[in-house]
């Protein structure tokens, strides 16, 4: 609510808000008519309504980022999107800025902090971070004017050396782990064979770990498998299925014999569970891996068992997405084209496949131009 008063022949405007708990109020003095003071006033309380923050850096960082992402980014992003921008504020940009207010972030002080991330995430995941830290401070200088400069802008991002070893399991290496997913003796469920199926789907077709939780039985037609959705397991959130990576995601693959023997063998092992154990409940949505509620596998629970199977088998201690690299590995090593390998994986280009399985389309060039030297010979 704005108020108005004269002195010395100039007029004043004071008005009065409420932020949280707390009543604030603006003035300014100096105008020469009502008028004027009233325009100014209205300019103030518009700013005040629309923007909901404090002025002049007074925010808390945890406060504005959070306000940020959920009114002013989460409309305007894919579900899956958000997620992983939520979660990045969440685990790393909190912890170290959360209880800072906005004016208190020094240029110094951040590119001190980016630098350290050298020794924990790869240049890829550091450019993530810095992108939304720098994103939400922007967003304070220029739509809601209560930044004057964004102290973060042109941060210098460190070179972090790659490793550029790519994770997967050899043929034999593969074979070890699958047969070492059979369930353990005295496990709570060991008549469930829905694991040694899940990894045996995932390394034999390449999807990603969400893809394959994701599907339903009605996904699958003969000998073909339709991938549309994917699940996504926030920390700490409501899971919900998404649409998969890319366009290029969205694919329909062949499935080879033993693959589809097997998931013949899940469908029936899943009605025996359901039998064997009262509190083992049917999917509603008809899913081919599920809780024993019912529900999605969690993701996390599932990379928990991975590396447990990997443990017993002796084998180094991967994760389940080193599945989908073995499958296009031992595409790649059996002959398939690079074509072949990336619309069967759902990659967005060629390139991408061809840049991240680099090692082996190199020796596969070797190969073909000792063949071709041979042929001349």
């Amino acid at each position: 609510m704005a108020s108005f008063r004269k002195i010395d022949g100039k007029w004043e405007f004071r008005v009065r808000y409420k932020q949280g708990d707390k009543y604030r109020e603006k003035s300014k003095r100096g105008f020469r008519s009502k008028k004027e003071a009233q325009l100014a006033a209205a300019k103030i309380e518009a700013d005040i309504n629309h923007f909901g923050f404090a002025e002049e850096g007074k925010e808390l960082l945890k406060k504005y980022i959070y306000d940020w992402l959920e009114v002013y980014k989460k409309p305007n992003l894919k579900p899956i999107t958000y997620s992983l921008q939520e979660r990045v504020v969440r685990l790393n940009i909190l912890p170290k800025w959360g209880d800072y207010r906005l004016k208190e972030i020094n240029r110094t002080d951040y590119q001190k902090w980016i630098n350290s991330l050298v020794n924990k995430y790869s240049e890829g995941t550091i450019r993530r971070i810095h992108s939304i830290m720098n994103s939400a401070l922007s967003s304070a200088v220029l739509d809601f004017n209560i930044l004057q400069r964004n102290p973060i802008e042109k941060i210098k991002i460190p070179k972090v050396e790659k490793n550029d070893k790519l994770k997967y399991f050899t043929k034999e290496q593969l074979n070890i782990f699958l047969n070492h997913c059979k369930p353990v003796k005295h496990s709570k469920y060991n008549h469930s064979i829905q694991y040694q199926v899940l990894f045996t789907l995932v390394s034999r077709t390449g999807l990603r770990i969400g893809e394959a939780l994701a599907l339903h039985w009605s996904d699958i037609e003969n000998d073909k498998i339709t991938i549309s959705k994917t699940l996504v397991y926030p920390t700490n959130s409501t899971p919900y299925i998404s649409r998969p990576k890319t366009k290029n995601s969205i694919r329909t693959i062949k499935l080879d014999e033993l693959t589809l023997s097997l998931l013949k063998k899940q469908k029936i092992n899943q009605k025996e569970m359901y039998l064997k154990y009262t509190n083992f409940n049917a999917s509603k949505d008809n899913l081919i891996f599920h809780q024993q509620d019912g529900r999605w596998l969690r993701t996390n629970v599932v990379r928990e068992y991975f590396k447990e199977v990997c443990k017993r088998a002796e084998l180094p201690i991967l994760s389940p997405h080193a599945l989908r690299h073995s499958h296009a590995v031992h595409l790649l090593e059996a002959g398939a084209s690079i074509k072949y390998v990336s619309t069967r994986l759902g990659h967005a280009s060629i390139k991408t496949t061809a840049d991240t399985y680099l090692h082996i389309t190199e020796k596969i060039e070797d190969d073909a131009i000792e063949m071709y030297q041979q042929y001349f010979s």
